[in-house]
Order: C-alpha cells, then structure tokens, then sequence
C-alpha cells in the first residue's frame, strides 16, 4: 500500500448540496452497461433499463480519487408500474435535463 497524498492540508467539504434540485438525464445504458451476447428472454413485467429517464440531482459528492458523482433520484419502470430510486452517479453521465443532451452538467 502506498503512501497517501494527503499532508495535513485543510481540505474543503465533499459535498455540495444542489438547491433546489436540478433536473438531469439519466442514460441507463451507459450507467448499467449489459453483459456481451446475453441470452436473457424478454419478460413483459420486468425492469426498463435501456432508456433514458429524467432525474432530479440533489448533492454533489467528491470520491477519494478526486471524481464528482451525484446522488440522483430517478424512477426505474417495469411493467405498468415504477419505482424511484436514489444513488451516487457518475458525474460524466449526467446530461442537463433543460439544455438538451449535449449539455453535461458540472458541479459548482
């Protein structure tokens, strides 16, 4: 294990609230990438993961290795019904949800 590169430095709070929420696109694709030549069967109740859905971007966090990720809270369909969902997403996945896909949103 190698030496940390932290020396005592006063370092800043990792967290970053987002006031009011932020909307923002959640490509599932991209954030649950799928197992190469699958052999699952399509079953018309089941979880929605390959689509685009909009979330809404509550926090930033800084990971120890110096990345931004967003806690996101965003629902996931299966079947007729959803469910919401919140956790820690990488910051480069997120998409502005008023600005287009294009538009990819930083943490301030």
């Amino acid at each position: 294990m190698g030496a940390s590169p932290y020396h005592g430095q006063p370092l800043r709070d990792p967290f970053r609230v987002v006031r009011p929420p932020l909307p923002v696109l959640v490509d599932l694709t991209v954030l649950f990438p799928r197992e190469p030549h699958r052999t699952g069967r399509y079953h018309p109740h089941g979880l929605q993961m390959h689509k685009v859905v909009e979330g809404r971007l509550s926090c930033w966090g800084l990971c120890e290795q110096g990345d931004w990720w967003g806690l996101v809270t965003y629902e996931i369909d299966y079947g007729s019904a959803r469910r919401a969902v919140t956790h820690w997403v990488p910051a480069w996945t997120l998409r502005r949800a008023d600005a287009g896909r294009g538009s990819s949103v930083q943490p301030r």
